[in-house]
Formats: structure tokens, C-alpha cells, sequence
């Protein structure tokens, strides 16, 4: 690729390239097809590495001898968008794939296809425009908010209709490639006025062992390279989709595991799964750690599953603190929350981690229920209490208010309003002082509940509203809304 010659694209070039470069490139990513398409996560570098589907999703597409898939990023001081792989501007692939897991990140997605001089109404786009296709987490709560932008929704696993979509994204021209993904189940395509029929499908997880080729040195793993042991929950926790939209959990067996690794010789990997302690063959998956010497991360652990052998080869693998999410520090709000979790096991998991030699612990809560009062969220501080008189040096609590979601148990609930969310995140802050403790942006929560519960008819009054105006003011304009909404 051509070095650009304005400073501005410059910078941006650079950016790119060094974060490219500082990748460790695990497994051979084949380059080669005639057809390109990108692969956008429409947020920051840090949060798009740290996501499979950013590398997964890529070797999938990739594994069709016509097609080149490369990866995108979104940074609001970029113009060109540059791929990873080649540094290539956008613009030059006529497929864009949108990788979209929160709903804030449509917000991104709007603006990189107004940067790019895209109609932002799929009705409003020419033959001549890329296909925008959109997929992700966000598709198992609420497709809507999509569905007046993007040229076609695609629900759930990837792999349980791979070979059509590929076929797809091969067609000549564009409408012929909606004609063929309309024919998808798991498709909705808006200009051929189709309903999608199912959301998740029955793939076996042993066809397909989801990993990705390249270790970042940032986000949420670095230098560990990302490896999913199992999709779907077994819990039922009334807050989230996945446990109610994706059963039943399926997981990869750990001679899969073991194959992968003996096939690339890296010792780094971060497991991802709904709940790591929840993995059915967790101790022979322990015993292929231990033998090949692997320094292994976690996406997250169940509290009341946790074992001092698991805590060990975390410590062992280079890890000085641990997360856990009690969600609430009242047994009353977990019933609420369908948590299922007491408060011995909260203590015997600090207790077990403690001993394992744990220094520093996280742990994750909400707060935001119409059932919680000052009692409830006092039991927080008897938590982090509990932690320092055993030893903890560093306490660290993360909040975040109830955004309740379609999909969910929660889904009819709604927000609570922001000026009492504002005033039980000040009771927490002046309770907890003494503790490190951060909370989630209450604006940013009113825009994703917002927006996650919207109507087309208002996503496309928020896009007219977005030609005129920037993103700052159109995130204004959503907060405002739903601010209104919760009052």
C-alpha cells in the first residue's frame, strides 16, 4: 500500500500500521482472494482486540479461496480507515461487515459511514455503494435499531450458515447478494422486506474451535491469544441474554483445546466462555495447562465454582489479581437478580483466593433495582470490609446501574430514572471512600438503554437529525430522549 501524502491521513496510516505491527502473528492468515471485504468493530483498537468475533469472524471468511477479509477499527480522529492487515483505506472494499456488541457502537457505526460519504438509510444507497451488513452480540436483545441503516441483520452464530453466507458475499452484484442472503434463516434484509426466523442454531462447537490468529499487546488479554471453550450459559440470571437466548451452553472438549495448541506452539491464551468455572472437563483442561506449560487469562469466574487449583494456575500464569461478580452485596437484590449466590460463598471465595496468595481482588457490581434501599447498598461495604480484614492490599469495585434489555426477564422493567441513579451512585461513593471504586458513565447508560429499546421510526429520526448535525450532538439528543422516558 501507498504511503499517503497528506499529514493528516499520515498519522492515521501510522497509527494503524503500528498497531498492526505489534501484533504477534500466531497463525498463518490466508490473503489472497479477489473479493474484499472488511470487518469493522465499530469501536476502539483496545476494545475490538479484545472481542473474538474481531478474529474469529475474520478466519471464517477467509477460509473461502475468493474472499480477503481484513479488519477495521473506529477512532473519531480517523477519515481514511485503514485496514490492519495491508493498511488499505475502506473504501476500496465493497463489502462492509459490521461486528456491532454494544449498542453504543451504532452511534460509531453512523459515523463512519457519514465520514465515508455512505447514505446512512439503506433506502438512500446506489448499486454503487458498499453492502452494509450488520452482526454481534447486539442481535440477541433488539435487532431494530439496526434494521433502517445496515442493508441486512444477520442473528446469532455465524457458523451455523457459513457456507451460504460466503456464497453470498461472492455474488456479482449487490442485489443478487441480498437475493442470496435473504434465502439465509438467519437474515433479516430489510430491502427485501424479510423477517429473520431464528436467532441461535445448533452448530457443534467441535466443527469450529474459535480462536483467533494474532496475539494483541493491548486489551483486555494482551499478549494472550483468544480461544472460546464454550458458548451459551447454563445460568439464568435475569439480567442477561445470554443465559435465557443461548441454550443450551455448548462447550469444546479439551482434546480440541490440546490439538490447537500442540498445532501452534504458543504458550499464552485467554479462555472465553460464559463462565470458565462452569467448563464441564475444567480439570483435564487444567491438566493440558500444567503439561504444556501454558499462561492462561480468563473472560470470567463464577464465585461459588471457584477451586484452588484453578486460582493456582492463574497465579501461576503471571495473574496478581482476580475478578468476581457478586453483583450485589444483599442476598435479597441476588434473588431479585436471580444470581443464586450466598453469603458464605462470597466469603469462601475471598478466603480460597486468599490463600492461593491473591493480593488484590475486583469485583463487579449493579445497582439501580426499584427493590434496592440504602440497606441493600450498604451490604456492598461489609463485602469490601471482609476483604481487607483477610489481607486484601487492594479493593477494587466496579458498578454498574441496571440497564435492563430486551431479551431478558428484565426486558419490561424499566430504567431507573437518572437523577435517583445519580443519587445512589453519590450514596456509594461517599460509603465506600477508602476503596478504590469506579462507576459506569450514567449518561452512556441512558443512551445504551435508549437505544436498545428504540423503534425504526425513531432510529430514523435520529439519523435525518445525524446528516445535519455531528455525534456529540446526536448522542445529546438520545440521552435527552431517554432521560425523559425514565422520569
Amino acid at each position: 500500500m501507498r504511503k499517503p501524502r497528506r499529514p493528516q491521513d499520515f498519522l492515521e496510516y501510522e497509527k494503524v500500521l503500528r498497531f498492526g505491527r505489534k501484533e504477534t502473528k500466531v497463525e498463518k492468515m490466508r490473503l489472497e482472494g479477489d473479493i474484499r471485504v472488511a470487518l469493522v468493530v465499530p469501536n476502539s483498537y483496545e476494545v475490538a482486540v479484545s472481542g473474538l468475533a474481531f478474529h474469529h469472524v475474520q478466519r471464517l471468511l477467509n477460509s473461502h479461496p475468493r474472499i480477503r477479509c481484513e479488519r477495521f477499527f473506529y477512532d473519531e480522529s480517523f477519515e481514511k480507515f485503514y485496514s490492519l492487515e495491508s493498511q488499505t483505506p475502506i473504501d476500496e472494499f465493497p463489502i462492509w461487515l459490521f461486528s456491532v456488541s454494544f449498542e453504543n457502537d451504532f452511534l460509531n457505526l453512523l459515523d463512519i459511514l457519514k465520514r465515508k460519504g455512505i447514505p446512512l438509510l439503506w433506502q438512500e444507497r446506489e448499486d454503487h455503494h458498499p453492502l452494509v451488513i450488520a452482526g454481534g452480540a447486539v442481535t440477541y436483545l433488539n435487532e431494530r435499531f439496526l434494521l433502517p441503516v445496515v442493508d441486512a441483520v444477520y442473528f446469532g452464530e455465524l457458523e451455523k450458515y457459513l457456507m451460504d453466507f460466503l456464497e453470498a458475499l461472492t455474488k456479482r452484484s449487490k442485489r443478487s447478494a441480498l437475493e442470496y442472503l435473504s434465502k439465509i434463516p438467519s437474515m433479516n434484509v430489510p430491502p427485501l422486506s424479510k423477517s429473520h426466523s431464528e436467532v441461535a442454531g445448533g452448530v457443534n462447537l467441535n466443527d469450529f474451535l474459535p480462536h483467533a490468529s494474532v496475539a494483541p499487546q493491548v486489551g483486555v488479554f494482551p499478549r494472550k491469544l483468544l480461544v472460546e471453550i464454550g458458548r451459551g450459559c447454563i445460568r439464568r440470571c435475569a439480567f442477561c441474554v445470554f443465559g435465557r437466548n443461548l441454550k443450551p451452553a455448548r462447550f469444546v472438549t479439551p482434546d480440541n483445546f490440546e490439538r490447537l495448541v500442540r498445532s501452534l506452539s504458543y504458550d499464552e491464551y485467554g479462555l472465553i466462555s460464559a463462565t470458565v468455572t462452569d467448563y464441564p472437563w475444567l480439570e483435564d483442561l487444567l491438566n493440558i495447562v500444567e503439561k504444556y506449560g501454558l499462561k492462561i487469562s480468563v473472560s470470567s469466574l463464577r464465585l461459588d465454582r471457584l477451586s484452588e487449583r484453578l486460582l493456582r494456575v492463574l497465579k501461576s500464569s503471571g495473574q496478581e489479581s482476580f475478578t468476581i461478580a457478586p453483583e450485589s452485596g444483599s442476598r435479597r437484590i441476588r434473588d431479585i437478580l436471580k444470581k443464586d449466590i450466598s453469603d458464605q460463598q462470597i466469603e469462601n471465595a475471598l478466603k480460597i483466593a486468599r490463600n492461593v496468595g491473591f493480593g488484590r481482588i475486583k469485583m463487579y457490581f449493579i445497582y439501580g433495582l426499584v427493590e434496592e434501599t440504602e440497606e441493600d447498598l450498604r451490604a456492598v461495604r461489609k463485602i469490601g470490609d471482609m476483604a481487607f480484614e483477610m489481607g486484601y492490599k487492594e479493593v477494587h469495585m466496579s458498578f454498574n446501574p441496571l440497564i435492563p434489555k430486551p431479551g431478558t426477564e428484565f426486558e419490561t422493567r424499566k430504567m431507573e430514572s437518572f437523577d435517583e441513579l445519580r443519587r445512589k451512585e453519590k450514596f456509594l461513593r461517599n460509603l465506600l471512600k477508602g476503596f478504590r471504586v469506579d462507576f459506569e458513565s450514567l449518561r452512556e447508560s441512558v443512551v445504551q438503554y435508549t437505544i436498545a429499546h428504540s423503534s425504526e421510526d425513531e432510529v430514523i429520526e435520529w439519523v435525518k437529525f445525524f446528516q445535519k448535525k455531528n455525534k456529540r450532538e446526536l448522542k445529546k439528543t438520545i440521552f435527552d430522549e431517554g432521560r425523559k422516558r425514565l422520569c
